[in-house]
């Protein structure tokens, strides 16, 4: 079965800083994954990089088989890879009702 999501060999410097030093890893439907590791290990740059948020010095991502290494992250977008942020209040003083229905009009439903 090929796998959802992998990566191969995915690898970022920073000048002379390797902050993600050649990760493999595949992620299959039905299955649940987990990615751990101490503070300033690399995970959120290891998810900025599968996302497209950051260019990988080498490697590759695919998404479905496909590869998307050099696609920006719209482009990945549509092809079915998504990315939430720890940011879970945009609008700290509405409601959740609110923040909801705010959230549905911005994709065009019209609802409230």
């Amino acid at each position: 079965m090929t796998p959802s999501l992998e990566t191969r060999e995915l690898t970022i410097r920073f000048g002379g800083h390797v902050a993600v030093d050649a990760v493999s890893c595949a992620f299959r439907p039905g299955t649940l994954t987990a990615i751990v590791g101490p503070n300033g290990a690399g995970k959120t740059t290891y998810f900025n990089l599968i996302s497209g948020q950051l260019k990988a010095t080498a490697g590759q991502v695919f998404v479905g088989g496909d590869e998307v290494t050099s696609l920006p992250a719209p482009e990945r977008t549509r092809r079915g890879l998504g990315r939430a942020f720890q940011l879970t209040n945009l609008f700290p003083n509405l409601s959740v009702l609110e923040n909801v229905r705010l959230a549905i009009r911005g994709r065009g439903a019209g609802w409230g």
